[in-house]
This record gives structure tokens, sequence and C-alpha cells, in this order.
């Protein structure tokens, strides 16, 4: 019996070493807000930066993160099935403090849907010597681990859409500000037409 309790007091310690600070992640939250911009505020990906959420490289070797954070990324990557390639890739972010860095990362990986063991400092610090080197690329990074809930999430045909844009397109799978634009330069030519 004591044999029991000595594991499972030794699986809690651990757990409880492995839970994020609230100082941790109150840094991350406030740091998140430049990254929102691209990854959107829920992680779901927008049009200038991959999804978070859900994502096998957020969940994947802690080190990867900390080397984009540091580095930055330029040409493709896929996210959960889906490959993104965006014109600038994403700017290098070693202006931030190693606290910042390690709490933004931490955030991500404890937040919209990741499971994956906080970031310190010290792992930050220990990777300082990238600062200065070229944007990464994909096959500088070590392949994360595709489990199968992510790659159910992003294979077997067209990526789905976060519920929040699902209502932009149209019945004719065209976006509706595309459909008004032709239809305000459609109203205009002929007004133009008319007034000669």
């Amino acid at each position: 019996m004591s044999i029991l309790l000595a594991i499972n007091e030794t699986a809690e310690a651990s757990a409880a070493s492995e839970a994020p600070s609230a100082d941790l992640l109150k840094v991350g939250h406030q740091q998140f807000m430049l990254c929102g911009a691209c990854h959107g505020q829920q992680g779901e990906g927008t049009a200038a930066g991959p999804p978070l959420a859900g994502s096998e490289w957020v969940n994947g070797p802690v080190e990867n993160l900390i080397r984009i954070q540091l580095r930055g990324l330029t040409g493709p990557i896929t996210v959960k099935g889906q490959e993104y390639n965006f014109p600038a890739g994403m700017m290098a972010m070693a202006y931030q403090t190693d606290d910042q860095i390690a709490g933004v990362l931490t955030y991500i990986r404890s937040n919209f849907g990741n499971d994956a063991p906080p970031v310190t400092p010290g792992e930050v610090a220990a990777l300082r010597d990238e600062v200065g080197k070229p944007q990464l690329v994909v096959d500088e990074l070590i392949q994360p681990v595709t489990t199968s809930a992510s790659a159910s999430m992003g294979t077997g045909g067209p990526p789905a859409i976060p519920a929040k844009y699902a209502n932009m397109g149209s019945p004719l799978g065209v976006p509706f500000w595309l459909l008004g634009l032709v239809f305000a330069l459609t109203i205009v030519s002929f007004v133009a037409v008319f007034k000669k």
C-alpha cells in the first residue's frame, strides 16, 4: 500500500511541476495579443498565419517553437494536413525577453485545445544563440509526431472552416465581398454610361 501511495505522490508532484504558473500564463496571454493578429485570437489561423489550435507543431518539440520565435520562419509549412505558405513568413520575435517568450509559448501550448508541457525561461535562454541567424525553413525543424487527433483534423478532404468564418462565403463559392465589389462596379459603370 505504501508503494502505491509513494507512486501516486510522485505522479502528483510531477504533474504539479508540469502545470504552468499563473504568472507565466498572464505574461503569455498579454504577449499573445500580438500573435493573435496573424494566428487568430482563438488560435484558429487567418489569411496571415496558420492555426495554432490543435497544431502538431505547437504540441511538438518545444525547441521548434523557441527557434521560430527567435529567428522567424519562411517558406511552406504543413499544419494539420494543410500547406501554408505566406509571402513574408513569420518575423523573428527575438526582442522579447526569455520570460515573455516562455510565457507566450506556454500560453499557446496550454490553450486552444493544445495540451503540451510549459516552456521555461531557461529553455529559451539556452537557444538565444539562434538570434541573428536567417529565418528558419521547415527542413531545419524537428518534425513533430502527428497524433491521430491532429491528423484526423486535417486530412480526408478540405480543411474545416472555423465556425466564426463559416458564413463568409456565398452559395456560389465566391466570397460575398467579391460579389459586392462586382455589383458596385456594375452600378458605377451603368451610371457613367447613362450620364452621357
